[in-house]
């Protein structure tokens, strides 16, 4: 088969396998149907805007067969690929994991390198290093994309509830080979999607998922587009209103007590600290498996959450479902619901220092059981907010003897997830945390988009001697993921803690004072919800304040710009603050020694593709740009120029306001409180030679706003630029009077 546009071509091949009596057998493709004496092929294709394909398998034959996989193209030859005459082997690709804990990034197949090694590899759950080897083979899921100059080529499955997905490139051997051959022998690229062990009866069929090819100049738009559409495929369930949220997590751990739940709570509300959510982490239950308070919590779990929505939040909890402790009840009640391999050993899952057994959820007995209990947490016990973790536990083994051998994995995980939602209700927030991302697009409201974090820039046992780094390059490359869910980018920590307490590596807090600034930034760039967790008693006030530039959720689309550039972590990323209309840009440096400069191109991501605009003088649109930090602003950037607003030390992040300059309107060109300078202003206008600013002031300490005041207007001490500081929590109003400047000239 043959697939050219836009100067990107492709030859490629197509195959089914399966099994049959044992032996394993491939059908290859050489028309729309094929057929042998087993199975039935189907490929629809549509050549509309790109190409789509979907194959559908049915068994013609007399006995059952054991579906394997079905390859929607295979390409064996350097010459069959091709983006405007670069190779294979040349391009930039664009790579995702189908876990949290994969690293997105960015490679070159030819260059063996550090990209190339965090495509091939993951981290653990605490940002752990996890060897990715040779990184001679690379896994991609449900969207791939190749870029060459000018152009890019996007492999993406529109659906994904039937079948594993995968995209793999086979990479180079590295530098030292590339004149020889930077591919390895055979073949280069396959992309299909798997149905591993699907058990198919006699004139029964498989429906496999629909794969969209496509190009374009604009990488983004590419990818919004593919986001978009899967949303509206699944009915994504993306609140515009993200919560933020207070997890007992990542400082208490599996130590934590009612206590501890207790005196946050309080200092919650001393504090006027305005979270949403305050979710009881892992550590509350007596044993996974065993959903009942342990010694920790003497109170009913009920009068916690109780006592949560009096605080005025909303009550969340902590639950993993998918596995349970050997000594729980539920395995002398359901013996037959553990999942055991094909030598009747259980499977086991290590989490924690402790090993668990795991629920075959190909079993739908089990499904009952899922929604009974969260029922109970939700209708009884009053949690409308649940942190689901570790559900790809039930997906991951590959000798598994699973009860239905006719459902695939991803087709079960569904159903369960399915049965849980049923359970909490449609009203609960449902955040999943550790399990598979596409077959639950339209169940779930929030997903993890990386691995545990840490308070340390560096740890001597994680990845390449890095910790923040990387979560925060898995939050960014899974920006798309938006149009699906909020997205969770784990929790802030920027306490000062420089010894371990309970014992936990956990409660450090090893970050200064320029490496809180990109912690903080990360959160404002997951471009979902927001979630903390500090120890609300000791922590103080300058850093549990970076609270305010985070808080609270505005709604905001986030965009990587520079998502095909030279460096291992993206450093500058778009954030358009939608209530307003303008744009945030943000620039991380992930130099561990050297300043760069605090600049940004005024792109048309930026300036919402009014280039060409003139004002009334025909002079073309200035812009304002501001920095967060620094506090310097200027108001006469043009489309297409470079500005420059001083330094970024090395770990450490600004945060650059871009807004078309109007010089009859004020403007808020510096603030200490929010990210978005202003975003959270409810008014901010000029009448009757009045300012006036107006806002519900979320936090009880000091915010300041810098205001410049439009053409024609001064304050009555001849200043344009106005600084109005509010004190407190509540509503505010604050009205300056103004003269016009000719009445001083």
């Amino acid at each position: 088969m043959k697939y050219e546009e836009n100067q990107v071509r492709l030859v490629f091949s197509q195959d089914v396998s399966y099994e049959v009596d044992g032996n394993r057998k491939s059908l290859k493709l050489t028309e729309d149907v094929c057929r042998d004496e087993n199975i039935e092929v189907h490929v629809s294709v549509c050549r509309e805007n790109g190409l789509k394909m979907r194959m559908t398998v049915r068994n013609v034959g007399s006995v059952p067969i054991v579906l394997r996989d079905m390859n929607y193209m295979r390409i064996y030859r350097t010459e069959d690929f091709s983006i405007r005459g670069t190779r294979l082997d040349e391009c930039l690709v664009y790579r995702q994991g189908r876990h949290k804990n994969d690293i997105p990034s960015v490679f070159c197949p030819g260059v063996k390198d550090e990209r190339l090694q965090d495509a091939a590899g993951g981290m653990l759950e605490t940002g752990d290093k996890n060897a990715a080897g040779e990184a001679a083979v690379i896994h991609s899921d449900s969207l791939t994309m190749f870029h060459a100059e000018g152009m890019n080529l996007l492999f993406g499955f529109l659906t994904g509830r039937n079948s594993f997905v995968d995209c793999v490139i086979h990479a180079g051997r590295g530098e030292e080979a590339k004149e020889e051959s930077a591919l390895l022998e055979g073949e280069l690229l396959k992309c299909g999607c798997c149905s591993i062990h699907v058990f198919l009866e006699p004139g029964k069929e498989f429906v496999g998922e629909e794969l969209w090819i496509c190009t374009g100049e604009k990488e983004n738009e590419l990818i919004c587009a593919y986001a978009a559409k899967k949303a509206e495929r699944y009915g994504a369930r993306r609140r515009e209103k993200a919560p933020s949220v207070f997890c007992t997590w990542y400082y208490y751990g599996l130590t934590v007590t009612y206590e501890d739940v207790a005196v946050n709570l309080a200092q919650i509300q001393e504090k006027k600290l305005p979270f949403d959510v305050f979710q009881v982490d892992e550590g509350w239950e007596i044993t996974l498996g065993e959903w009942e308070p342990n010694q920790k919590f003497p109170k009913p779990m009920k009068e916690v959450a109780e006592e949560i929505k009096r605080a005025g939040m909303t009550a969340g909890i902590w639950t993993s479902p998918f596995i349970a402790h050997e000594t729980a009840s539920i395995w002398k009640r359901h013996p037959e619901w553990k999942l055991c391999d094909k030598e009747g050993n259980p499977c086991l899952f290590h989490m924690n220092d402790t090993v668990y057994h795991v629920f075959d959820i190909t079993n739908p007995a089990t499904y009952p059981y899922f929604t009974e209990l969260y029922e109970k947490l939700t209708f009884d016990w009053g949690y409308t907010y649940h942190k689901l973790d570790f559900t790809r536990a039930a997906v991951i083994y590959e000798n598994a003897d699973f009860f239905d051998k006719t459902v695939s994995l991803p087709q079960a995980y569904y159903r369960a997830v399915a049965a849980i939602r049923k359970g909490m209700g449609e009203e609960s927030y449902f955040l999943m945390c550790g399990g598979l991302y596409d077959p639950i697009i339209g169940l779930v409201d929030g997903q993890r988009m990386g691995a545990d974090v840490l308070s340390m820039w560096q740890s001597n046992v994680n990845r390449d001697g890095k910790a923040l780094p990387f979560t925060v390059k898995q939050n960014l490359l899974r920006y798309y993921m938006n149009q699906w869910w909020n997205n969770d980018p784990d929790a802030l920590m920027v306490r000062r803690q420089p010894e371990m307490e309970r014992g936990l590596r956990l409660t450090l807090g090893l970050l200064h004072d320029e490496e809180v600034k990109t912690a903080v930034v990360n959160q404002y760039i997951g471009g979902g919800l927001v979630c903390s967790t500090e120890p609300l008693e000791t922590i103080e006030k300058d850093r549990l304040y970076q609270l305010k530039h985070i808080l609270p959720v505005l709604e905001r689309e986030v965009t990587v710009m520079n998502l095909f550039g030279e460096g291992r972590f993206p450093h500058l990323v778009d954030v358009l603050v939608k209530k307003k209309g303008w744009h945030t840009v943000v620039c991380i440096n992930w130099d561990d020694e050297k300043e760069i400069p605090a600049e940004l191109v005024l792109s048309e991501e930026v300036t919402e593709g009014r280039t060409a605009k003139k004002t009334e003088d025909a002079e073309e649109q200035p812009y304002l740009v501001a920095e967060f930090y620094s506090g310097t602003y200027r108001t006469d950037a043009l489309p297409g120029q470079k500005v420059c607003l001083g330094t970024i030390l090395p770990h450490a992040s600004a945060v650059f306001k871009v807004a078309a300059y109007d010089r009859k309107m004020p403007y808020i060109v510096g603030s200490d409180a929010h990210y978005s300078m202003g975003g959270e202003v409810d008014v901010l206008k000029v009448e009757n030679h009045n300012l006036i600013f107006e806002m519900n002031a979320l936090f009880d300490t000091r915010s300041t706003y810098q205001i410049l005041l439009p053409d024609g207007f001064v304050t009555e001490d001849k200043k344009k630029l106005v600084k109005i500081s509010i004190e407190g929590a509540g509503k505010k109003q604050v009205v300056i009077p103004l003269k016009q400047e000719s009445f001083y000239s």
